[in-house]
């Protein structure tokens, strides 16, 4: 069935089945592996000439991300250890035996490039709507899975395996490392501009809170290495367009800092729960940045 009946009804899938059973202790992750990957082989096969790889691979990701937006973050251990397992794996040509590559250039799996692909989609939903991160009326349950993504994102970013070779090392080989979509929430919250007010009644603070309170030592490591991107993707925002960021820098975190004061300060009366997660989230960060060499 085409990856296009599942974008909007992943729950559909076979796969989401599979992970509600993962979760639920059901199977083991090794058993969830090797049924993705059979799944994902047989799926590809039966696209025949027209199908790719990219096609038969995004249903698996749509559905642990849908998972994900459901349920506890308390339940997300084994999904993220789902993660680690497959990305242990390759999907091969059985006519070739050449590793199968998505339209990047990234190997499936132990690249997991569905992973990015899909969390970018899922995220750009929510960004189709201009005021998306300060709307103090967005749908609650929109705000829950908001939140959730995050959280999960930042929880497979902390279990990666990152191994640093220079600064200039924008591309990570641990597929399930996604600390620029953390830059990229952290750019769009603290570097364009929007007053400290506004952002303590939407969605986007909480989920670079949530990006900081799970993924801060990620995040921290990524400064203490100097990471960058290319100049778009590390760019800073409307506010700092004049320094020359391009990715994790010790200025660009202090900024950030200041950034989760204000929104602090900016609290109302009622907004206790905003606050207490920023406090969460502050913490982190100065504690991480008062030990400079605490994730080295």
């Amino acid at each position: 069935m085409a990856f296009e009946m599942f974008k909007s009804r992943p729950e559909d899938s076979g796969e989401f089945k599979l992970f509600q059973g993962l979760i639920n202790d059901e199977l083991t992750v090794e058993d969830a592996v090797q049924w993705v990957i059979g799944a994902t082989m047989d799926r590809l096969e039966g696209y025949g000439s027209g199908g790719t790889i990219d096609r038969a691979d995004k249903i698996t990701f749509m559905a642990i991300l849908e998972l994900a937006m459901r349920i506890d973050q308390a339940q997300y251990g084994p999904l993220v250890a789902f993660l680690k397992e497959l990305k242990m794996y390759n999907a091969v040509d059985s006519t070739t035996g050449l590793v199968l590559k998505a339209q990047d250039g990234s190997w499936v799996w132990s690249h997991l490039p569905s992973l990015t692909t899909c969390a970018r989609s899922i995220m750009a939903e929510f960004e189709r709507h201009e005021d998306y991160l300060c709307d103090p009326n967005m749908d609650p349950e929109q705000q829950i899975r908001w939140a959730k993504i995050n959280i999960f994102l930042a929880q497979s970013t902390q279990a990666a395996d990152v191994k640093y070779t220079s600064s200039s090392q924008a591309f990570i080989s641990d597929g399930m490392d996604e600390s620029h979509i953390g830059l990229c929430g952290l750019r769009q919250i603290f570097e364009e501009g929007i007053p400290s007010e506004q952002l303590t009644s939407g969605v986007g603070l909480l989920g670079v809170c949530y990006w900081i309170i799970c993924a801060g030592e990620r995040l921290w490591e990524n400064v203490l290495n100097g990471r960058q991107y290319n100049k778009y993707d590390g760019r800073p925002g409307e506010m700092f367009w004049s320094r020359q960021w391009r990715g994790f820098e010790r200025e660009r975190w202090n900024v950030w800092e200041q950034g989760l004061r204000d929104a602090k300060a900016a609290c109302l009366p009622g907004q206790e729960d905003v606050q207490d997660l920023i406090n969460r989230a502050l913490s982190k960060m100065e504690s991480l940045s008062s030990n400079p060499s605490s994730c080295l």
